[in-house]
């Protein structure tokens, strides 16, 4: 494949795991196309470390995060730089020159650290608190975005934490975009404009993504202020009239920006109750002070820097922190962090092979929904050497119709195999999740192991039946094998893909026969969850997981087909608490998502999702009051597919419990009003 294709971090696995197919190493280079004019930065080498030569082996080693990242030392990575850079001999005895490369090295240091192949490194008294045991909102100043900070919060804080972005924040980080793309308009023919372009792209590009992938790909709860005038401005410019010199405001008053932020850490504050813990997350010393000085407790950090990184080696396995559960981290999440930052990014072998990234080109388009579903253009050039993986999935260059015919044929055929029968089986969903994801880990898999795994002696007859009838694994002499879509599904499951794990759990004859029974159902109909034998609760919950249905009050069965964009749930919303309403203003959590399944046929988790959307799009207000949970109701659940220290888990939900439409609150009383 020579020409640029759109492609997401899923389908680019296997093409990278082809890069070291003949030998463990690569170099990786990076590269800005006009601060570099169109040289790569090197930033040493990867090994991928892959303990099976089965097929897909290696793609599951680069899903798996089996990598170490080799860094060049600080003295030779800014040699490299400067080169990269065509600053000259002379040029870099510029103090100047020197100190501008150096905050260059210092932003380029934060990358990894955002993808949480190492932490920041938290003050004492901030460290004690975590993880947090309590509802607390964390308020971020820039810095906590582009070094990282936000990534800790989210990745190992959430859901106890959630995130208020005050909006001068995202402020600054357009005016980085706009100084980035100003200096690449204009000329760069001296060096220190170079680096100027190169510092301001680390930074708006960096930042942009951080903002985009907590919003887009985690479930973490964002907020947003108000951007509104300041009565204070005036003491923040300089005063030109006369008759105010007594006042001594003649002089504006640098850190504006902080005290913004601190305001809306003030803000919030004010507006929550006592035992809600508010935190300002910050690398700055400056508004550390200042927000200790207005009763605020920071959250701070010390970024990372050049010095503390280069030279190291990272791994893409790592310990939770606070669980000591094993994280992984993808090569493709790497590779697409490096590639936003920089421009483009670049894996190159032996065999003159290359897979390049980019973000960012002359000649390259961009739209809306590349951001929302994570797409790079990807070049990737085979030398002579090279030969294509068997095993891993479609090439991108596929079109959408030969994608769609070739998984049409493949659910024809694996449905053929095994067990051609609907009946339902009976087995853990959460335990055969955890065996997916294991055998995703091994390939293969002793029937001893099984069993330790399902917790069972009896060698878990139910679970391979339902995993063989839909072709995900092989089982021969007590040896059990993954095949098929089983890394797929693993991971669309650790990643909470549940369109995916849908369409892949639709091969199993079984569920596919459960669903087409849902199917038929019209809205508001049930199917009645005793008639469905002894793998009723197996069914249900899988059904739920995928979204597919939701149970009653009854726990018999209603379908959940009705998916509607912000503007109509808003109306949807809007209707069915007007016929829930008392006249005291205030409904029941459980008692509006009930409503929402047994009339509309909306799915709580899109009520969930479609209710903070429509809100932040002004198409409706919504609060909530109370936090005495209705014991009566606590039977009241939905099964939802979740990820915790990176493993799956299929967690039950409460609807009369309030934390589930709004975490880290208790309230469970809902309040929804027309926009005004």
């Amino acid at each position: 494949m020579t020409a640029n294709v759109l492609i997401s971090r899923h389908e680019a696995e296997p093409q990278i795991a082809e890069m070291f197919e003949r030998q463990s190493s690569c170099e990786l280079s990076v590269r800005d196309e006009q601060a570099f004019q169109d040289q790569w930065f090197p930033l040493g080498d990867i090994v991928l470390v892959s303990s099976s030569q089965a097929d897909g082996a290696s793609t599951n080693a680069v899903r798996r995060g089996a990598f170490e990242w080799s860094l060049p030392q600080l003295e030779e990575a800014r040699t490299n730089l400067f080169d990269a850079l065509r600053i000259g001999p002379d040029e870099r005895k510029n103090a100047l020159l020197l100190k501008a490369v150096d905050r260059a090295m210092d932003e380029i240091a934060s990358t990894p650290v955002r993808v949480g192949l190492t932490h920041p490194i938290f003050d004492p008294a901030a460290l004690e608190e975590m993880p947090f045991r309590r509802s607390t909102t964390v308020v971020l100043d820039t810095s906590g975005i582009l070094q990282g900070g936000l990534d800790f919060v989210a990745r190992h804080l959430h859901p106890a934490a959630r995130v208020k972005i005050p909006a001068i924040v995202h402020m600054e980080i357009v005016n980085f975009t706009e100084r980035f793309f100003s200096i690449r308009r204009a000329d760069t023919a001296k060096p220190a404009r170079r680096i100027s372009l190169l510092l301001e792209h680390l930074k708006s590009q960096g930042g942009h993504r951080t903002l985009l992938r907590i919003e887009l790909q985690t479930d973490t709860e964002m907020e947003r202020t108000y951007l509104l005038g300041d009565p204070l401005r005036s003491a923040f410019q300089p005063e030109r009239d006369s008759n105010l010199s007594d006042l001594n405001i003649s002089t504006s008053i640098r850190a504006y920006v902080d005290r913004l932020i601190v305001e809306a850490a003030r803000h919030h504050q004010a507006q929550s109750s006592p035992e809600h813990a508010v935190r300002l997350l910050t690398s700055d010393q400056g508004l550390a002070r200042m927000a200790l000085a207005e009763g605020v407790k920071p959250l701070y950090f010390v970024a990372t820097g050049a010095a503390r990184l280069f030279g190291e080696r990272l791994s893409g396995k790592s310990l939770d922190p606070f669980s000591g559960h094993l994280r992984e981290t993808p090569l493709s999440e790497v590779l697409w962090e490096l590639a936003t930052a920089f421009g483009s990014v670049r894996l190159k072998n032996g065999q003159d092979s290359t897979f390049e990234l980019t973000a960012l080109g002359r000649d390259l388009p961009w739209a809306p929904y590349h951001a929302k579903d994570d797409l790079l253009w990807c070049r990737h050039t085979r030398g002579a050497g090279a030969r294509a993986m068997n095993g891993d999935s479609a090439q991108v260059g596929d079109t959408e119709e030969r994608r769609a015919s070739s998984e049409i044929r493949s659910i024809a055929a694996n449905r053929r195999r095994g067990s051609a029968s609907g009946t339902l089986l009976r087995f853990s969903v959460d335990r055969i999740i955890r065996l997916i994801c294991m055998l995703d880990d091994r390939v293969e898999m002793t029937g001893p192991e099984v069993a330790e795994v399902l917790e069972t002696r009896r060698g878990g007859d139910e679970y391979r039946r339902f995993l063989e009838s839909a072709g995900l694994v092989s089982v021969m002499n007590g040896t059990w094998r993954a095949e098929g879509h089983l890394q797929g599904l693993s991971a669309a499951l650790r990643h909470e893909r549940v369109d995916e794990v849908r369409k892949i759990l639709l091969t199993a004859p079984s569920f596919a026969a459960f669903s087409e029974r849902v199917r038929k159902l019209s809205v508001g109909q049930t199917l009645h969850i005793s008639t469905m034998g002894r793998g009723k609760f197996t069914y249900r919950v899988l059904g739920e997981m995928t979204l597919i249905c939701a149970s009653g009050s009854n726990a018999d069965i209603f379908p959940t087909p009705t998916v509607p964009d912000a503007a109509a749930f808003a109306r949807i919303a809007l209707s069915r608490f007007s016929g829930l309403d008392g006249g005291d203003g205030l409904v029941a959590t459980g008692a509006w998502l009930e409503s929402l399944i047994s009339h509309d046929g909306i799915h709580p988790e899109i009520a969930r999702r479609r209710l903070q959307e429509a809100g932040e799009r002004g198409f409706l207000r919504r609060s909530t009051e109370g936090s005495t949970t209705q014991m009566r109701f606590d039977d009241r659940i939905v099964h939802v597919l979740r990820t915790r220290s990176g493993w799956p888990v299929v967690e039950p939900v409460h609807l009369y419990r309030g934390d589930y439409l709004i975490p880290g609150k208790g309230s469970v009383s809902l309040r929804i009003e027309e926009p005004r």
